[in-house]
């Protein structure tokens, strides 16, 4: 087994998954419209006023931090354990001529006091750790930083056929090709992947993900027991139903 798969299988895929260049080259090539839009969708549904004090959990690459700051909301802050993605999204957001504010921090333990916090997104990043109970940890530790009344917006993959599609794609970066093979296990509701980053040099760096897909019902019922109600379920940005086909599920929940 190749040194760098052997320590990538030694450690948490949402530790290793997001190291050194790969992630720029395998998920940095984001829309900047659907960036907006998606910013727009959750400034218009919580009902967001510059000013307040806005988390934005497992942040990545900051784009949406970044859209926030731009949009003069200088209270966001963007929280990611990547120092990688972390350092992307800081050059990136400086060369832009913004300044918005990351902390590296687990979202198991954030470094902010009870209460303190106006609105929390997590978008696309719930369902990576390996236990329910570490998921419901999450929503716990977000729950214990929002004040009373205030919201939590996600993004979340709903199980499905097209969302739980198995196979192999292609993704193809500036600098690189990412082949990527997609498993279900209906067992466990996650979704396992094995990816294979392949750059214009030779090198090649392997990579696995896994993630638990909930079903609207039992995400609604993982955000009661953290201590929120939900108040909107929604199937994309543009403001559509949730139904069973849907490929995403926004929510948006108040905490108790």
């Amino acid at each position: 087994m190749p040194r760098n798969q052997a320590v990538a299988d030694q450690e948490p895929w949402w530790i290793a998954n997001y190291r050194g260049r790969g992630p720029h080259q395998r998920y940095d090539h984001h829309n900047q419209a659907k960036t907006q839009r998606t910013v727009g969708f959750f400034i218009r549904h919580m009902g967001l006023e510059p000013g307040q004090a806005i988390l934005d959990l497992c942040c990545a690459f900051g784009r949406h931090t970044h859209e926030f700051t731009r949009r003069g909301f200088p209270r966001t802050v963007g929280v990611d354990l990547s120092p990688d993605m972390l350092a992307h999204a800081a050059s990136s957001a400086t060369a832009d001529g913004q300044r918005p504010r990351f902390i590296r921090a687990d979202v198991r333990a954030l470094p902010f006091r009870n209460a303190s916090a106006d609105a929390v997104l997590m978008l696309r990043s719930f369902g990576f750790l390996d236990a329910p109970e570490e998921d419901l940890a999450v929503l716990k530790e977000a729950a214990r930083v929002l004040r009373p009344g205030a919201l939590l917006g996600m993004d979340h993959f709903p199980p499905n056929s097209a969302t739980a599609k198995v196979g192999t794609r292609v993704l193809k970066g500036p600098e690189a090709t990412t082949t990527v093979h997609t498993t279900w296990d209906p067992a466990t509701a996650r979704l396992n992947s094995r990816m294979s980053t392949r750059y214009k040099d030779g090198h090649v760096e392997p990579f696995h993900s896994s993630s638990r897909l909930y079903t609207p019902e039992d995400l609604r019922t993982v955000l009661a027991e953290a201590g929120f109600t939900v108040r909107g379920t929604f199937g994309g940005y543009d403001g559509s139903a949730l139904t069973a086909d849907s490929t995403r599920c926004v929510v948006i929940a108040r905490r108790v």
